[in-house]
């Protein structure tokens, strides 16, 4: 017995919805398979899911068409991200400050080594975190060979396509899962320096990685998307 076609649509419905057990137990008892058999009936039907999601979106690539002008903003990220931020570093602070008195009452080698990791956790946080607050304040607009870089809304540079040395894409280890796939762009001046650094989406990446090539610029891309 073969599944029909509206069979198959609400197997996808199930799965679009993470209901991987419900559509394997649909497929078990609809064809009469064995567990196995349905397992590995819904893992293809997911592999062909996904092969025709990436083939639409390819095609929808190809389709983009650049424009002269456009403007690029910051991905600015959820606000409870800042929010867990804030919570990781007071608990580091707790923890780092239980550390040092116990360094008061007896001077050993283990809460020292550990006093000098947390105070170093503690450093790196708070500059992700400052990182990411600036991140989120950044806009480019695009006029045909010229970029302007704004950062609060007020325009700090103004560069053109022959002064760039090159760009680099690449994605930034968050540590929040391998969900978090946006890209991170940096723009670097004839003097390799970083002109902006921020995060932007997967459509804008298409966008500029379109428009550095049509100008020749060099494009260091660490990125993929799929």
């Amino acid at each position: 017995m073969k599944l029909l076609e509206k069979d198959e649509e609400y197997i996808i419905s199930l799965l679009e919805q993470g209901k991987k057990v419900e559509a394997i137990a649909f497929v078990k008892d609809k064809i009469g398979m064995t567990l196995k058999e349905a397992k590995d009936y819904i893992e293809k039907l997911i592999l062909k899911k996904i092969i025709h999601s990436l083939d639409k979106r390819m095609q929808e690539i190809e389709k983009l068409e650049l424009s002269d002008k456009f403007e690029i903003k910051s991905l600015r990220i959820n606000s409870w991200w800042l929010f867990l931020y804030i919570i990781f570093f007071i608990i580091l602070i707790f923890i780092l400050f239980s550390l040092i008195n116990i360094l008061l009452k007896e001077l050993t080698y283990k809460p020292i080594f550990y006093s000098i990791f947390f105070i170093g956790v503690i450093i790196f946080n708070c500059y992700n975190f400052l990182k990411e607050l600036k991140s989120r304040k950044y806009l480019l607009t695009v006029s045909g060979k010229t970029i302007k870089i704004y950062y609060e809304n007020n325009e700090i540079e103004v560069i053109t396509t022959d002064n760039i040395s090159q760009v680099r894409f690449y994605v930034i280890d968050s540590g929040r899962g391998i969900g978090n796939k946006n890209p991170t762009l940096q723009i670097f001046d004839n003097e390799e320096k970083i002109l902006v650094e921020m995060t932007i989406k997967a459509i804008d990446y298409q966008s500029l990685k379109k428009y550095f090539e049509k100008y020749n610029v060099r494009i260091d891309n660490q990125y993929r998307e799929f």
